[in-house]
């Protein structure tokens, strides 16, 4: 009886003044009280302490509102619903006595079902399992909705190992009894919370269960189990296997993945199966988990259960599908009524034979050609499915297509992508991996106009610009030379002088947006800013500010091989270079020597050499190297 904390606060009587656990003489006395608390009590030992106990002056106070409550509420639906009402105020004690007091004379399940509901729902498993358990002896007898709610509560619990051996427990109780059996909704929500542990044994002993009757698998049932089996590696790595054994074991899975798939289609076939986006999604993400022949099988999925177009297997120089020009292999002999049957299918939610592809299938596709190096069927299946069936594209779509453009070095494509992007899409990394892909686009002679269409899109977008892109930038304005490669033997000075024009262009892009980002510093976003120490904003702003000084340092290097090269003829804008490599050299010279004094004053400086004095000079020639 000591193993409950409520038990044994009622046997010490009233409570003391001091903590409970400061009384060592009782806990000395019986030591079995420290070591008999189960794993699920220790994991939400903090849902008792949570909840401060009642004085007798409030119990009284309860007591006496509950009554006048159960005066007028007779029908047990009134009661379910002023239950309901009042856990959405967060008055569970109101709402547990008056349902313990409406137990003695109605059937109140529903009311227990919202008090089970409202545990499960605050991370509390082992209350919501003492409230089931209270329930049968109070003579309620759970129905189905009580049991979805633990299985669905177990598989939310931030305790999956507890929660399996909770929901097996009560699965496998319901499997012998007599007056309730479990259906699919049930075996789905406990496959569900094995699944989420991990647990693939437990998982696949939950699946024999199943029966062509009351828990006949459905298109969840199938989708639960794939998922698991593509994310049993990633639990696998993390203990600390090695990657020759998480690789098998992912080949493992995916080998079961397949068998569990022709199931799937052989139901589909007989009509016994609805297949969704959602399943054929989450077999298509078992097959990008493995190597490159398992991801080439993605389109070939995709094509047998949406029939998505093979544009990997057509003439290449085919006019892209649109919603006006749809392709010659779902071309009807009107294409005024394909239209109307494509807005038909779309529209109508998926009610079709085959699954209608939507946000999932996009990124899966994205993610496929990614890892097959077919990058250049890309931007067939984006129009494909943004233009015949209506996609809107979200974040990740957008950002699966960068990825993609960046490993194919599509910087054209990469630049009109990211100008049409919406606005709230648009983050430094999106900018980074469209200057990453100028900069391995370097064969192309427009890879630096495109790199300027994307700066103009940042500076225009951004309220302060990325340091580490800007860097980037000026990498793609330096990198960018097979036109002035190619002119060289012709015309030596013309090449050397275009290349330096190119450079003195991208700096002076670059000019004005520096300034914004240095003036972040000093004119921070927020008002609270203004109000922390100097060693606070010094610690939150060094990170940023020693970017921004890399960034000045490479603009300083760029300009210094213009000058001392004598790549440009203008002697104006050579002056005016100088100028300008002059301020920006200064400006690092004292973040530098400021930050240097600042870490000294904290103690966190490096033993000085010398004077303890950083040479610009020799930090200027390393950037130049």
């Amino acid at each position: 009886m000591f193993v409950c904390r409520a038990c044994l606060r009622r046997t010490l009587g009233p409570r003391p003044l001091y903590p409970l656990r400061a009384a060592t003489s009782f806990a000395s006395s019986r030591r079995g009280y420290a070591t008999a608390v189960t794993d699920l009590q220790t994991a939400e030992a903090k849902d008792s302490e949570d909840a401060p106990e009642l004085s007798p002056a409030q119990n009284r106070r309860l007591e006496w509102v509950v009554k006048k409550h159960l005066e007028y509420l007779k029908d047990p639906y009134k009661i379910q619903e002023h239950v309901k009402r009042t856990l959405d105020k967060g008055a569970f004690d109101e709402a547990a006595l008056l349902t313990r007091k409406a137990s003695r004379d109605a059937k109140v399940t529903v009311s227990w079902n919202h008090l089970i509901d409202y545990q499960m729902r605050n991370q509390r498993l082992h209350a919501a399992m003492k409230l089931y358990n209270e329930m049968k002896k109070r003579a309620q007898l759970p129905d189905a909705k009580t049991y979805t709610i633990i299985f669905r509560g177990c598989a939310e619990s931030m305790h999956p190992k507890l929660a399996v051996s909770e929901a097996v427990k009560i699965y496998t109780s319901m499997l012998t009894s007599e007056r309730l059996k479990p259906n699919t909704i049930h075996m789905n929500a406990v496959l569900d919370t094995c699944a989420r542990a991990g647990d693939l044994d437990t998982m696949f002993s939950i699946v024999k269960t199943a029966d062509a009757r009351l828990r006949a698998p459905n298109n969840q049932t199938y989708t639960i189990i794939l998922n698991a089996l593509r994310h049993k590696p990633d639990f696998n790595r993390r203990s600390g296997l090695e990657e020759v054994e998480v690789e098998r074991m992912k080949q493992l899975n995916i080998e079961r993945a397949k068998s569990i798939w022709e199931e799937v289609v052989q139901k589909w076939k007989k009509a016994q199966l609805v297949i969704d986006e959602q399943l054929v999604c989450a077999m298509g993400r078992v097959l990008t988990s493995g190597n490159k022949a398992d991801n080439n099988m993605v389109l070939d999925l995709l094509e047998q259960t949406m029939k998505l177009p093979r544009f990997d297997k057509t003439d290449s120089s085919k006019s892209l599908p649109t919603a006006s020009n749809p392709p010659d292999n779902a071309r009807p002999t009107d294409v005024e009524s394909f239209r109307k049957e494509t807005s038909r299918l779309v529209e109508s939610g998926g009610v079709r034979t085959h699954a209608t592809p939507g946000n999932n299938t996009l990124s899966l596709l994205m993610i496929s050609l990614t890892s097959t190096k077919k990058t250049s069927l890309a931007h067939r299946y984006w129009d494909y499915l943004t233009g015949v069936y209506r996609v809107t594209p979200d974040k990740d779509n957008y950002y699966r297509y960068l990825k993609c453009l960046q490993v194919g070095k599509a910087s054209t494509r990469m630049a009109e992508v990211i100008r049409q992007m919406p606005h709230d899409f648009l983050n430094s990394v999106t900018f980074r991996m469209g200057f990453s892909t100028c900069i391995g686009d370097n064969l192309n002679q427009h890879a630096f106009s495109n790199a300027c269409r994307i700066f103009d899109v940042m500076a225009e977008h951004l309220r302060y610009p990325d340091a580490l892109a800007m860097r980037l930038f000026l990498q793609s304005a330096r990198g960018n030379t097979r036109q002035y490669a190619e002119q060289k033997d012709s015309d030596p000075q013309g090449s050397k002088y275009a290349l330096g024009k190119q450079i003195i262009s991208a700096v002076d892009r670059m000019w004005p947006s520096f300034r914004i980002l240095m003036n972040s510093f000093s004119y921070p976003a927020h008002d609270k800013e203004s109000t922390k120490s100097p060693e606070e904003k010094f610690e939150k702003e060094q990170g940023d500010k020693q970017e921004a000084m890399t960034t000045a340092r490479r603009m300083v290097a760029a300009m210094d091989k213009v000058v001392t090269e004598n790549m440009l003829a203008d002697q104006t804008v050579m002056n005016i270079i100088r100028t300008r490599r002059n301020i920006l050299n200064r400006l690092v010279e004292r973040n530098t020597e400021k930050n240097w004094e600042m870490q000294e004053k904290m103690g966190k400086a490096r033993p000085a050499q010398g004077k303890g004095r950083v040479n610009i000079g020799d930090v200027l020639d390393q950037e130049r190297v």
